[in-house]
């Protein structure tokens, strides 16, 4: 018998899609104690299995009063013992998250009652949800467009208020509704294309040509603005990672606890004490960062210190940002140039530190340099500032479009753009309009990709695959 998902006639090595209203049940909150737990059951059938298994305290019962929390207790199909007591809720079929038939069950968390809750629903006839497949029927049954259900996983892993502020427009349909409209255009222009095919012999105006070059050169600047927020939604999702780099008792350590406000690295006055990285992270201005820790970069014949010297390498070339920290304190302050440059980059920020202890060396706070104290604390509200604004001209910070594309996105506007600019190209040269076709086909077709008018099963599994099982 084939494994659950597929058949006999599917060729070796590809998966079935499941069927969109196929009974399913997951746990949609996280494992563990909790007061709560919810339950999610979708598809044919769970009108079914919410009166089979559901008893309400009262009159009201959810099938007959939909969207509404009826308390009661649930029984075990096979037993009838009482499973757990709590709160069902029942959204009939297309007004549901998915567009199915779709119950939740509010009981009591930890490992045991949702776990029997689970089972009693699979003993009804549901197999287990997989990651993201609430979601995916949602997208399949025109609830969600593809980009606004991206929102939902970007949404639910956010790390900081900004990167939620951006899942929510674009999970509201911001995004989406730009896509359209850009779509919109270039069906517009296709269709004017389209009509001189089929009339060659009227000539196109001067007013006309115009016209349309003008629209050519507006949609390329939409496509622009739009995949330029790629970056941006790159460091929000994922995080800035930013190395602090210098020689041995330079300070680093200190200054990493004093940007995290906790003692998270160990401080002594011997050089060489961190020998290993230390990552931590921190909420810096909206945009989520993570602090690398790294060990002084200096000659040594000592073989463990050279790993961590070569580990700090490694991290100086994965870093969005290099702070170079400097010691005020040596006369005159060393360069370290060199050995940033053996790591493949010049330093982002050059942060000159104890300045309590060597005030007169300290040089002013001005473009990439600032001088700050990180035992007392002097100088890094400025040192905070400098980092935001080097992160925001990185692509971190807000837009005046307000959205940030992920990379699926990223890519297929970068597609449009260049089929565009091909259309545009041979528009200019006064080549036959099944020329340009061809290329504004192209591009029409990523930017459907995009909102999911055109995407295969293989794209949407590596999508959904990212979810939590539940959602």
């Amino acid at each position: 018998m084939p494994p659950a998902g597929l058949s006999t006639t599917d060729p070796p090595g590809e998966r079935r899609p499941p069927a969109r209203d196929e009974l399913i049940v997951a746990r949609a909150t996280p494992p563990g104690a909790a007061a709560l737990a919810v339950v999610r059951i979708d598809g044919a059938g769970a009108r079914d299995v919410v009166q089979r298994l559901f008893v309400p305290a009262g009159r009201r019962s959810p099938i007959d009063t939909p969207r509404t929390m009826i308390f009661g207790h649930w029984r075990d199909p096979l037993s009838g013992d009482r499973l757990d007591e709590g709160l069902t809720v029942f959204f009939p079929a297309p007004h549901s998250y998915t567009g199915n038939d779709l119950a939740e069950f509010h009981g009591h968390g930890g490992a045991v009652a949702p776990r029997r809750l689970v089972e009693a629903v699979l003993a009804c006839g549901a197999r287990l949800a997989e990651p993201g497949e609430f979601t995916r029927r949602a997208f399949l049954n025109g609830r969600l467009d593809l980009a606004q259900a991206e929102a939902v996983a970007d949404l639910i892993s956010a790390q900081t208020d900004a990167a939620a502020r951006i899942a929510q427009r674009q999970l509201v349909g911001e995004l989406s509704s730009r896509i359209h409209a850009l779509r919109d255009d270039l069906l517009t222009l296709a269709a004017e294309i389209e009509a001189r095919i089929d009339f060659p012999e009227e000539d196109l105006d001067p007013a006309d040509q115009s016209r349309l070059a003008a629209a050519f050169a507006a949609a390329l600047v939409d496509l622009r603005t739009l995949a330029e927020t790629r970056r941006r939604g790159r460091l929000l999702r994922e995080g800035a990672r930013v190395a602090l780099v210098g020689r041995p008792n330079a300070g680093k350590s200190s200054l990493l606890n004093a940007l995290v406000r906790m003692e998270r690295a160990i401080v002594t006055p011997h050089p060489g004490t961190t020998r290993d990285i230390i990552e931590c992270t921190l909420d810096l201005h909206g945009i989520p960062v993570t602090l690398v820790d790294t060990a002084g970069l200096r000659e040594s014949p000592d073989p463990i210190e050279q790993l961590g010297i070569e580990r700090t390498r490694r991290e100086i070339e994965r870093a969005d940002l290099v702070l170079r920290v400097v010691d005020l304190t040596e006369s005159p302050a060393p360069a370290i140039d060199a050995e940033l440059s053996d790591g493949g980059r010049p330093a982002d920020i050059t942060v000159f530190n104890k300045l309590d202890l060597a005030p007169d060396h300290a040089p002013p706070c001005q473009g990439d340099a600032c001088s700050v104290s990180a035992t007392r604390g002097d100088g890094m509200a400025d040192l905070e500032r400098l980092l935001v604004a080097r992160l925001d001209a990185a692509g971190a910070g807000e837009t005046e479009s307000g959205f940030a594309v992920n990379l699926r996105q990223g890519e297929l506007l970068d597609r449009a753009r260049a089929a565009l600019h091909a259309a545009r190209a041979a528009f200019d040269q006064g080549l036959s309009g099944e020329f340009v076709m061809v290329d504004l086909r192209e591009a029409l077709d990523a930017l459907s990709a995009i909102l999911g008018l055109e995407v295969g099963d293989a794209v949407l599994d590596r999508i959904f695959s990212r979810f939590c099982i539940g959602k």
